[in-house]
Parts: C-alpha cells; sequence; structure tokens
C-alpha cells in the first residue's frame, strides 16, 4: 500500500485546520481590541459629559454651600465616570483626566468655603478648568488617531477661554 496520498492529504487538513484556527484567533483579537477601544471611547466621552454637566451644575450651588456643591458633582456622575476612566483609560487618557476632574474638585471647595463663581478666584478656577477639560479632549482624540484640534481653528488664542470671555474683558478695562 502507497502511503504517500493518504499522509500528503493528513498534512493538508492539518495545514487547513491550522490556518483556519489562526485566522480565527486572529478576528478573536482584533474583535476584543476594537471592543476595548469603543469601551474607552464611551468612557471618555462619558466623562467629559459628566464633568461639563458637574460644572453646569456647580454654576447655580450657591456659595458656602457644601453639602449642595458635594450634590452636583455627584448627581452629574462625575465621580462615577472617573473611575470608569481610572479603571480602563490608558495612562496618559488618566493623567490628563485626573488634571480635569481636581480642576472641578477646586471649584467644588471654592464654592463650599463661601467663594461665588463670579468672584475673581471662581472665574479664575473656571478657567483653570476649561483650560484642562479641552487638554483631556485633546489627549482622546491623539489616542484614538486622531489629530489635535489647535485652538486657532476654533477660532480662540487658547484653551482656557480667556480671551473669549466677557468677564475678563470687563475686569482688564
Amino acid at each position: 500500500m502507497d502511503w504517500m496520498p493518504l499522509l500528503s492529504t493528513g498534512a493538508g487538513a492539518l495545514i487547513a485546520l491550522s490556518g483556519s484556527l489562526l485566522v480565527d484567533l486572529r478576528r478573536e483579537r482584533d474583535t476584543r481590541s476594537r471592543d476595548r477601544d469603543l469601551d474607552r471611547w464611551r468612557t471618555c466621552v462619558d466623562f467629559a459629559l459628566a464633568l461639563d454637566a458637574a460644572h453646569t451644575a456647580l454654576r447655580s450651588v450657591p456659595a458656602g454651600d457644601r453639602q449642595a456643591a458635594g450634590v452636583a458633582m455627584t448627581e452629574a456622575g462625575a465621580y462615577q465616570a472617573r473611575e470608569r476612566l481610572l479603571m480602563s483609560g490608558t495612562p496618559h487618557l488618566v493623567v490628563a483626566g485626573e488634571a480635569a476632574f481636581h480642576r472641578l474638585v477646586a471649584m467644588r471647595k471654592l464654592i463650599g468655603a463661601g467663594s461665588d463663581l463670579r468672584s475673581p478666584a471662581g472665574h479664575e478656577s473656571y478657567h483653570e478648568f476649561a483650560e484642562t477639560l479641552w487638554t483631556f479632549r485633546m489627549a482622546v482624540r491623539k489616542h484614538f488617531g486622531h489629530r489635535a484640534i489647535q485652538p486657532g481653528a476654533l477660532e480662540r488664542r487658547d484653551w482656557s477661554e480667556r480671551h473669549e470671555c466677557a468677564y475678563c474683558a470687563a475686569t482688564t478695562d
């Protein structure tokens, strides 16, 4: 009996099976990577939206009302969004996100200590927050392969929004 055709058929089947297995493994790895990126994208967007919502809520909190300032942050989902970012973000995204989060916390503390956001200190706190939030947005763009946008592209001098601010313009006159 000639074993060569049988061995050739078996070797061909083994090669075909291993090729199919490698293709499936590659597809599964690509799917996991795509799912991780999608989750990370959603986390970053949710984080930025939560910070923006918290900032909006803080603007209506009376100066000195610590409890209301804390509630504003909680109800906006800022703490939960931060936790998701801390757990799923890359180090670069986490660092940029933490900077924005801590600027918002500084604003919350300022309100709790009795300052109004319309005061010079409160206003400066806003500009610092705005700048770090824009920095976070650009870090997210860069992470996902998009080019960062320069402030001039949006007709701004910088990301702090100081130059476009009516309050800042009124105090320098």
